[in-house]
């Protein structure tokens, strides 16, 4: 981000608490994660995917900004722009699915051990699922 990153530490700080919060409140008895739910997923992913690139406009102005996606060489152009576009679109889409998953998974298991009455077995998988929901956190990052 480089020496304008302070600029935009609330909003990664914002989403890094919410993300945290949402997939660790599904360890409550009782509660459901927000992130096992597509909808919550692809609207943070939005709402982010969004931002960076309104963010990139202002700061490098609309020519520019667009400029990057044709790649260095003007002869690439009508190669690289399909291959950037639909990397562009791909990558909010596969963060989102990723965190959905996993929080879903997590609590499939869970309530499938819950069943038998057993208290090791989903302690062990609630703590699992505690472990998944910070790794999401620590791998995934806020920009598309």
């Amino acid at each position: 981000m480089g020496h304008e990153g302070p600029k935009y530490l609330a909003y990664f700080f914002t989403i890094f608490l919410y993300v945290l919060f949402s997939n660790l409140i599904g360890v409550v008895p009782t509660l459901e994660s927000p992130t096992m739910f597509i909808y919550v997923t692809v609207g943070c992913a939005l709402v982010t995917f969004f931002y960076y690139h309104y963010v990139g406009i202002q700061a490098q102005g609309v020519l520019r900004y667009l400029k990057q996606f044709a790649g260095p060489m003007p002869l690439l152009a009508p190669l690289m722009i399909p291959i950037d576009s639909s990397a562009i679109w791909a990558r909010p889409l596969s963060l989102s699915v990723r965190l959905f998953a996993n929080m879903f998974a997590g609590e499939q298991v869970t309530l499938i051990f819950i069943g038998p009455g057993a208290l090791v077995v989903p302690v062990a998988f609630m703590g699992l699922h505690i472990f998944v929901g910070l790794l999401q956190l620590t791998f995934s990052r806020c920009s598309p």
